[in-house]
C-alpha cells in the first residue's frame, strides 16, 4: 500500500510540473534585429523590420519605440530581453508587464553610447515574449 502512494505522488508531481510547463510555453516569440552606430555625428535609420537606433555620437542615446499588442482572449504576461553586443548599451522603459485582452502598449527603447565606446557598429536582437499569465503573476 505504501509503494502504491508514492507512485501516485510521483505521478502527481509529474503531472503538476507537466501543466505547469505546458502552461508556461510561450504563446508568442519576437525576434527583431536591433543595432546602432557610434561615430562622430548623429543620424537616423529608419529601416522598417528592424529596430535601428542609427549613429549615436559618443555619450549620447536614441530611443525608439515599439507598440506591444495583447491579441488573445486572456491576459499575457510580457518579457523583453536583449541580446548580442547591445545588450548592454540598451534600456527598456518596462518589462515583465501584464496586457489585457485587446490592450496595447508603447514601449521606449533607449540606446546610449558610453564615451568609451569605439567607434563602430553595435547589434544584437530585441526579444519580445508572451506567456500565459499563470497564477495571476
Amino acid at each position: 500500500m505504501e509503494k502504491r502512494n508514492k507512485l501516485i505522488y510521483i505521478a502527481a508531481v509529474f503531472l503538476f510540473v507537466a501543466l505547469v510547463s505546458a502552461y508556461n510555453f510561450p504563446l508568442n516569440k519576437q525576434t527583431i534585429p536591433s543595432r546602432f552606430v557610434v561615430g562622430e555625428n548623429m543620424g537616423f535609420d529608419l529601416d522598417p523590420g528592424k529596430l535601428n537606433f542609427g549613429q549615436i555620437v559618443p555619450g549620447y542615446s536614441a530611443s525608439r519605440q515599439i507598440m506591444v499588442d495583447n491579441t488573445f482572449d486572456k491576459p499575457i504576461l510580457v518579457n523583453i530581453k536583449s541580446s548580442g553586443e547591445l545588450s548592454k548599451y540598451v534600456i527598456v522603459s518596462e518589462n515583465n508587464f501584464v496586457l489585457e485582452p485587446s490592450q496595447s502598449k508603447n514601449i521606449t527603447f533607449s540606446a546610449f553610447a558610453d564615451r568609451s565606446l569605439d567607434y563602430g557598429e553595435y547589434s544584437g536582437q530585441i526579444i519580445i515574449t508572451s506567456k500565459r499569465n499563470f497564477f495571476g503573476l
